[in-house]
């Protein structure tokens, strides 16, 4: 009676393991598919930066500088999801080895994300300027050029990259002079995310789930750290306050924005009433819409994403260039 149980064990170990190859093998053929950057050059991983959270260190893959100028790179992910490592994941490959071969250093971090109890907010932010703090500090051991140090975010990451670079009191941020911020599909005003309707889509879908799948699923919830629809008055002083576009001001540094304009999750608008501002303020800055790309340049085409590394490429070089 019992072999056909042993029998659908094994079936099942095997099918585990089957399931478990593929994956590895997934993410190999990936990485290497895509030219990730961890594939190339010294990468000097799992650096701790502060208590709790590490950073990896992409070293230049040529040393084309007397000192090495430095790229500070934040992840996506909504503020609840994501890793330091997703740098080999996304989208901007080719610019960070292009980056690498032309002299920069890529610093990715770990940062503080959300929990059903705890919002992210401004821990993720303290964790931007303590990243600065270790650069400025650990300057000499790795030749880092601090007079040419740049931020790139996407999404999530665009935000807090932003937030470090427009306001330096609200993020206490070092003695470390920003040459430039790119921000890919970032939120610049979070009030109009949260009231976007994709949010109310999500709360209706929310609603039909049981409660206990209901509370997980959350997202509004977990990056408040309590429900907003409970707390409205607080909800939006806390959106007010972790807004880049109010901070923005003469001084901002350089700003590269990139933005789909069929992004469902971040509307283009926002970005289009960034660059307003900073051209105002006579900030320079540089504009590119996507056509036809949603939020983290899905359906973008291949020529299309080819043509965002140039951009980001192209940019930093002249920041770089324009400091000289």
């Amino acid at each position: 009676m019992a072999k056909p149980k042993i029998k659908k064990r094994w079936k099942l170990l095997i099918f585990a393991l089957v399931l478990t190859v593929s994956s590895v093998s997934g993410v190999a053929y990936y990485l290497f598919a895509n030219a990730a950057p961890i594939v190339s050059g010294q990468v000097i991983r799992n650096i701790p930066y502060k208590e709790g959270l590490n950073l990896d260190i992409y070293l230049p893959t040529k040393n084309a500088y007397g000192k090495t100028p430095v790229i500070l790179y934040f992840h996506g992910g909504a503020w609840i999801y994501g890793i330091k490592e997703g740098l080999n994941f996304n989208r901007f490959n080719g610019a960070a080895n292009q980056l690498r071969g032309s002299g920069y250093a890529i610093i990715s971090i770990d940062y503080t994300l959300a929990t059903s109890s705890r919002s992210p907010f401004p821990a993720c932010i303290d964790d931007a300027t303590d990243a600065l703090k270790w650069i400025r500090d650990h300057a000499s051991e790795y030749n880092f050029d601090l007079n040419n140090v740049g931020l790139l975010g996407e999404s999530a990451g665009a935000q807090i990259a932003m937030m470090v670079a427009y306001s330096p009191k609200l993020s206490n941020a070092p003695s470390v002079q920003l040459k430039y911020v790119v921000e890919a599909y970032g939120p610049t005003q979070l009030r109009d995310i949260y009231q976007a309707p994709i949010v109310d889509t999500l709360y209706g879908k929310l609603a039909h789930l049981p409660s206990g799948v209901r509370g997980r699923l959350d997202i509004p919830k977990f990056i408040f750290g309590f429900d907003p629809k409970q707390d409205s008055a607080r909800a939006a002083q806390m959106m007010e306050t972790y807004s880049p576009y109010n901070f923005v001001t003469a001084s901002a540094p350089p700003t590269l924005i990139i933005h789909g304009d069929k992004d469902r999750v971040v509307p283009v608008g926002q970005s289009v009433r960034l660059q307003a501002k900073l051209d105002s303020l006579n900030v320079k800055n540089e504009f590119h819409v996507i056509a036809g790309a949603d939020h983290a340049f899905a359906y973008a085409t291949p020529e299309q994403k080819a043509t965002i590394q140039r951009w980001i490429v192209r940019f930093i070089l002249r920041c770089y260039s324009d400091s000289k």
